[in-house]
């Protein structure tokens, strides 16, 4: 140890070293403690990483000389381990024995000083837009009546189903123990399913009975999914039952197919539905077409809260009408999921609204007598939260007013012709006491 080394550089090295050798696995204490007979002792040696004179080990350099007095060059070491690394230089190099200071040093800082304090989290006020539709009004009743007809037999019902003239009303059904089960009111004697059931057993059951009973609640479920289907259907989507999702197909072989809709920041726009992508570098086009696709669910939320979720995705064929096999499908789709930002997500959620809405506020699936009636506005919460860099792009969440044609059919909606639940309800009542 040199006689050269100040006082402040010895005690600035004691303290960074914790009075413990610095060399990998000796942890050796260097301070003997008092007893009644002695002083305590200071048992380390300060080696030096460049030596004091540019004869010692690793003692050539361009440092000053008084440099190399100071704590930055120097390492607290046991006598056996300052013996070790002077007597190998060429083990133990400059940049060998750097390592070995800052990790010791590191260590013990890091066990000596308390916890870092957390840095403030601020949190931003967003409104968070979800792909979710409020259903406002559904149907009251679920109408169930013997038919000869049974699971599997729905093409023979449709045959003898008597359609009302135009095409607003969703004539849906589903087969179930030796009964029919419909929105339609299937007591009305001119009604659609008159040559199908037998209206003398008719009975009318309310909805919410339905929806606690696991059962009950899928039965209600599939009767709102098929009139959502046939509405689908309507406007020129379909769909696709392997993989429950709808999608536009193309209206005529090998074209692409493009829909009017009404963006968020345009009166209205044409979009492509349907497509062959092309390779960019080239212009030539890729062996798979690409068709806008959507999952929409009928959820509910509450007791007496149901939601129509809409979740964009893509069906992909090879000509624009055969679907790709699965192997081909998921790394394409997984890729594209990938760059769908929030904004793009909600324009693709702002286009299935506006388009099976025709741009009004309401979606009405019209089932006679009843409805179900869906808001197009997008359900909003409002967080308090860090965010997520860079994904800040704006989004208005439009609201569409209603026009003369879609107030009137919103109005026909609530109004049906009324159903009178007492006539049904009584005499069960009275049986079951």
């Amino acid at each position: 140890m040199s006689r050269n080394i100040p006082d402040k550089e010895m005690k600035a090295l004691i303290a960074l070293s914790g009075s413990v050798c610095a060399f990998p696995g000796c942890n050796k204490r260097l301070l003997e403690p008092a007893n009644a007979a002695d002083d305590a002792a200071f048992l380390g040696e300060m080696a030096h990483i460049i030596a004091d004179s540019r004869q010692g080990p690793r003692g050539v350099s361009p440092m000053s000389d008084e440099d190399r007095d100071k704590h930055t060059n120097l390492v607290l070491l046991c006598g056996d381990h300052h013996t070790i690394i002077d007597a190998q230089p060429r083990t133990y190099s400059v940049s060998v024995l750097r390592r070995i200071k800052e990790d010791h040093e590191g260590r013990i800082h890091r066990a000596t000083s308390g916890p870092v304090p957390a840095s403030p989290i601020t949190l931003n006020c967003e409104v968070i837009h979800s792909s979710l539709l409020a259903v406002t009004h559904l149907p009251a009743a679920v109408f169930a009546a013997p038919c000869a007809f049974h699971e599997g037999q729905d093409d023979q019902v449709k045959e003898r189903i008597k359609f009302p003239d135009g095409d607003t009303q969703l004539v849906r059904f589903i087969l179930r123990d030796g009964k029919l089960f419909s929105f339609h009111n299937l007591k009305d004697p001119k009604g659609p399913f008159r040559d199908v059931i037998n209206q003398k057993g008719v009975e009318a059951i309310r909805s919410e009975q339905w929806w606690d009973d696991p059962e009950g609640h899928r039965r209600f479920v599939t009767l709102l999914n098929r009139g959502l289907y046939k509405f689908a259907a309507r406007k020129r989507v379909r769909f696709d039952p392997a993989h429950k999702r709808f999608f536009f197909d193309a209206l005529v072989a090998g074209k692409q197919r493009k829909e009017t809709y009404r963006p968020l920041n345009a009166k209205s726009r044409k979009k492509l539905v349907v497509w062959q992508p092309k390779i960019k570098a080239t212009g030539e086009t890729r062996n798979y077409w690409w068709h806008l696709a959507a999952g929409l669910a009928f959820l509910r939320t509450d007791k007496r809260q149901w939601c129509l979720s809409i979740r964009p995705e893509r069906h992909l064929t090879s000509d624009g009408v055969t679907p790709l096999p699965p192997k081909q499908i998921g790394r394409r789709v997984t890729s594209k999921k990938a760059r769908m930002w929030n904004d793009i997500y909600l324009g693709e959620v702002n286009f299935w609204r506006d388009y099976l809405s025709g741009g009004n506020q309401k979606i009405v699936l019209n089932f006679g007598d009843q409805s179900a009636v869906i808001d197009t506005k997008m359900l909003t919460f409002d967080v308090d939260w860090p965010g997520i860099p860079g994904d800040n792009k704006p989004f208005t969440n439009t609201t569409y007013e209603m026009d003369l044609f879609s107030r009137s059919e919103f109005d026909d909606a609530l109004a049906g012709d009324g159903l009178d639940m007492e006539d049904d309800d009584g005499p069960e009542a009275d049986e079951a006491d």
